[in-house]
């Protein structure tokens, strides 16, 4: 039986709630916002240690209609990962593996955002262990733990922790790289936000309804809900061999592979499956993860 726990709720909840010092939802409580313009509803990137300016509306419309929407992600034309012989990639081969994997997305995400004038820099990809953590790392190192992978904005550096196993261990041969591809692309999307400065925008919006507690978890829904649609749509226009198929295609778009929410500002199982599907089917066309114009019983 295939195994995956935690899917697609563990690595949002911990960078959502465990910013680290490089991203722009930290750096809004200590930077300088932009001073109001007229033009405070309209995207516009995003300078180091600037918040955006703006009411709750107008955030809201900025988030609404960013550029990743639209944008189209084609399949790559070659995308392979080393061959292994199923189950949980060994500690000392795990790095190349998914740089590997990694390649493959910052081709994609490069060529997707360059378009819309966004440049995209590919995050290295780290593995760690709780016990040699990385000294040199730009983000707090009490975010690092065994059971999730870390986005650090500081170095902009992908941490992942070698012992993690969502069920990579009860994979065969011809379904390890599609469910690392899956974890993987899930991580790495959070960089494609924050090259298009979202996160910058995500993180004003929520301190702009910090008085207005159910408003803000609708707010946080529809941003991981984004994430999870994003992120689902790049990992199935990857070519065949490392997009996913059969049962672990059938399992990461379902309910049951959805971590429950923990807090209010989490979505449900069905409606995480919902985008995750939209995701699937979108073809590359990201204007299908429009989570921020959905209905409210489409982001619960």
């Amino acid at each position: 039986m295939l195994l995956l726990l935690g899917l697609g709720g563990g690595v949002t909840a911990l960078w959502l709630t465990a910013p680290d010092s490089g991203t722009a939802t930290d750096q809004t409580t200590t930077s300088t916002a932009d001073e109001p313009t007229e033009d405070a509803g309209t995207w516009h990137p995003l300078e180091p240690g600037h918040s955006p300016a703006g009411s709750a509306e107008q955030l809201d419309q900025v988030l609404a209609e960013n550029p990743l929407l639209g944008a189209q992600l084609a399949e790559p034309e070659e995308c392979a990962l080393p061959a292994t012989e199923g189950g949980a990639v060994p500690a000392e081969e795990l790095t190349g593996y998914l740089r590997a994997g990694a390649d493959c997305l910052a081709g994609a995400w490069t060529d997707a955002l360059a378009p819309e004038g966004i440049d995209f820099d590919p995050p290295e990809i780290v593995v760690f262990t709780t016990e040699d953590l990385p000294e040199e790392a730009g983000c707090d190192p009490g975010r690092f733990s065994d059971f999730a992978p870390v986005v650090c904005h500081g170095d902009n550096t992908l941490y992942w922790p070698a012992p993690w196993d969502p069920g990579f261990s009860h994979t065969s041969a011809e379904e390890t790289p599609q469910l690392y591809m899956w974890h993987l692309s899930y991580t790495y999307t959070a960089f494609a936000l924050s090259a298009a400065s979202l996160d910058g925008y995500y993180g004003a919006l929520q301190l702009a309804l910090a008085q207005q507690p159910d408003r803000a978890d609708e707010v946080q829904r529809r941003w991981a809900l984004q994430l999870s649609c994003l992120s689902s749509a790049a990992t199935f226009r990857m070519p065949d061999g490392v997009r996913p198929d059969g049962r672990v295609a059938d399992f990461v778009t379902s309910p049951e592979a959805q971590a429950a929410p923990a807090t209010p500002g989490e979505p449900s199982p069905a409606a995480r499956a919902q985008w995750v599907r939209a995701g699937r089917d979108s073809g590359g066309e990201l204007d299908a993860c429009g989570t921020w114009t959905a209905p409210a019983d489409a982001v619960t």
